[in-house]
Formats: C-alpha cells, sequence, structure tokens
C-alpha cells in the first residue's frame, strides 16, 4: 500500500510537470539529514532549473529516484536513476538514461535542545540524450556545506553549494548558488521535500518518499 502510494504520487507530479521546460537540478534533502545505521529511504524527485554550459543554454525534464542508506554514524550514501531528456541550442534530444550517486556527511550536530547539524553533500551526476544519430552526454558534479534544524516533523535546512558541468568534450563550468529546503516527515514514515535554489541557479526541486 505504501508503495502504491509512493509511485501514485510521483506520477502525478510526473504528469503535472510534463510540460514545463525543466532541467536536472541536483537537490541536497530527501531526506537532508543522515539516516541511522542501517536505515533506507527511497524518494521521487522532480526537478526544474536554467544552466548555462560554455555559453550556452541547456535544459532538460528529469525524472529521478533516490535511494539513501544509513552508514556509520553521520555517514549516508545514496544513488539515483531515471531518465532525462536534453535541449541545447538547436538539439532537442529524446528522453534518456541518467543516473548518479553521493555521500552525506555530517560534520557537526548537536542533539540538546533543539536539534542542529553542519553536514556536507558531494554528489556526481551523468545524463545521456540523443536526436537520431546525434546525441548528448552531460556530467554535473556538486559540494553542498548547509545547516540544518529540526522541529518536530519539519527539518529546514540552507547553505552554498559550488557546481561543476561538462557538456560533451567541452571545457569544465563552475558556478555557485544558494539553497533553501523543508523536509517534512508525516507519523507514518513518508515525507516530502521542497527545494528552491537562488543566485547562480533558479530551480525547484519536488519530492515524495518514505523512511524505513
Amino acid at each position: 500500500m505504501h508503495f502504491r502510494l509512493i509511485f501514485a504520487v510521483n506520477a502525478f507530479l510526473l504528469i503535472l510537470f510534463s510540460g514545463v521546460a525543466q532541467v536536472h537540478a541536483l537537490p541536497v534533502g530527501a531526506p537532508s539529514r543522515t539516516l541511522d545505521a542501517g536505515g533506507f529511504s527511497l524518494t521521487g524527485l522532480i526537478g526544474y532549473t536554467d544552466m548555462e554550459v560554455d555559453d550556452r543554454d541547456v535544459s532538460s525534464k528529469s525524472f529521478f529516484l533516490k535511494g539513501a542508506f544509513g552508514g556509520a554514524s553521520g555517514l549516508t550514501p545514496y544513488f539515483k536513476l531515471g531518465f532525462a531528456d536534453l535541449e541545447a541550442g538547436s538539439f532537442e534530444g529524446s528522453l534518456d538514461f541518467g543516473y548518479g550517486g553521493g555521500v552525506l556527511l555530517d560534520i557537526f550536530t548537536q542533539r540538546s535542545g533543539r536539534e542542529f547539524r553542519v553536514s556536507l553533500d558531494t554528489q556526481v551526476n551523468w545524463v545521456e540524450s540523443s536526436e537520431g544519430s546525434d546525441s548528448r552526454d552531460l556530467f554535473e558534479g556538486q559540494l553542498a556545506l548547509f545547516g540544518s534544524t529540526k522541529s518536530g516533523g519539519t527539518q529546514t535546512y540552507g547553505g552554498f553549494a559550488a557546481s561543476f558541468l561538462k557538456l560533451d568534450s567541452t571545457d569544465e563550468n563552475g558556478k555557485g548558488h544558494l539553497f533553501f529546503g523543508i523536509d517534512y516527515f508525516m507519523d507514518f514514515n513518508f515525507f516530502f521535500n521542497a527545494e528552491a535554489h537562488f543566485f547562480g541557479e533558479s530551480a525547484l526541486i519536488l519530492g515524495v518518499g518514505y523512511l524505513f
């Protein structure tokens, strides 16, 4: 029943955003806190943004599934699998496979009173898209430093991220942006995520997931 609800909500989000010009932003949250050892979370994510690679505007529609694992204390590795397309100049690629992964690490944790964490997130993502016999590959890496605080079932977070983009054989492009997000956990382990990026990258990411 829980899995059916997760995929039903994700399908609704995919349909809702399918007509919007989107690109795959790299979210930090969903969830933004590290998991307890042996824990696991599964999240569906849809995001959109505008990006510029080597003076070319690049856009993409994307839908990704993120799985996170609770490792040692304060360490959470995760993977991402999904589909995305690319539009760059006159190139309009079709929906194709994308994948990536990363690690979330707590640098500082205060558990007394209101919980507060300082964390580091590093991740990479690859997307390939083709138009006939022509294809494009986009690589993106991101390093983010952020703080988060928890009150009841709501975890808010925000910080700075540096991203590195490479489209085909072009030189690597670096950029930075600020981000802010919320993870809202319900009593029966479902959670919802919303994350926005500002200054250097305009983006909105929405997600829904389940904490095992």
